[in-house]
């Protein structure tokens, strides 16, 4: 099986000298509502660092990719798709990083599995008809027990909306469930400290999410830039450890 990042054209358009644009797309988990750095400011700081162009005295610097957050709180797929238009299809992206559908398994919103596939299979659509790709993810694992004392069927829902995701993506995912869900099931208080509330990620559990990301899309981030995310990267690596000894993989070969 090729690795996901050969299958991107972005990177290939990058290498040609191309100007791209890169596009995040979701609710509360992409809005950048909160201060500190979001996870999606890791993937504009890696392509930034792994693509960046110095004039050959090095006095002027262009960066090849422009990245641009359309996340608004709350919304559904449905909401995602109604305001595509207008957030998405001017800007044209290379790529799209999508994370949609949590919203769509909350009751009151009254969105079906079905519903939910068919418009992120529209999305997709939409962004392969200019030659762009879409990169989904699964939601990070939510806090079981503080959300099902808030909304006990929004929860029950949670994991089946996952796996329609899942199913639309196919190879183009990043699956940030399983591993948020192992270190949930292996040291709550642990988990606890990547989580602003039982549905949302603090800066460290951001710092999670992009370091994640940059590693799939095998970007370069500097190591100067460690001691002021040392908690993301301590993470991380715990993370790393819990998977390997789960399933005898080692995520740094």
């Amino acid at each position: 099986m090729s690795k996901l990042r050969d299958k991107l054209r972005i990177f290939d358009r990058i290498d040609a000298g191309e100007h791209v644009h890169v596009l995040a797309l979701g609710s509360s988990n992409t809005e950048h509502f909160m201060v500190g750095a979001h996870w999606f400011d890791y993937v504009n700081m890696g392509l930034m660092h792994t693509y960046r162009k110095w004039t050959s005295d090095r006095s002027s610097v262009d960066n090849p990719a422009l990245c641009l957050n359309a996340g608004t709180s709350n919304n559904t797929t449905g909401e995602l798709l109604a305001r595509f238009d207008r957030d998405v299809a001017p800007f044209k992206p290379d790529l799209l990083i999508l994370t949609a559908g949590i919203n769509d398994a909350n009751p009151n919103r009254n969105v079906t599995t079905g519903m939910t596939a068919a418009n992120l299979i529209e999305m997709r659509r939409r962004v392969n008809s200019w030659g762009g790709d879409v990169l989904f993810q699964t939601y990070y694992c939510c806090d079981y027990e503080k959300f099902r004392a808030e909304a006990p069927q929004w929860a029950d829902n949670y994991e089946p909306y996952l796996e329609v995701i899942r199913e639309v993506a196919g190879e183009y995912i990043n699956d940030n469930y399983v591993r948020w869900k192992r270190l949930h099931d292996y040291d709550i208080k642990a988990f606890r400290l990547l989580m602003r509330d039982y549905l949302h990620l603090n800066p460290i559990g951001n710092a999670v999410i992009g370091l994640d990301l940059v590693r799939l899309l095998e970007l370069k981030l500097p190591d100067e830039n460690l001691p002021w995310i040392n908690g993301g990267v301590f993470a991380r690596d715990c993370m790393d450890l819990l998977e390997k000894l789960d399933t005898g993989i080692d995520k740094n070969r």
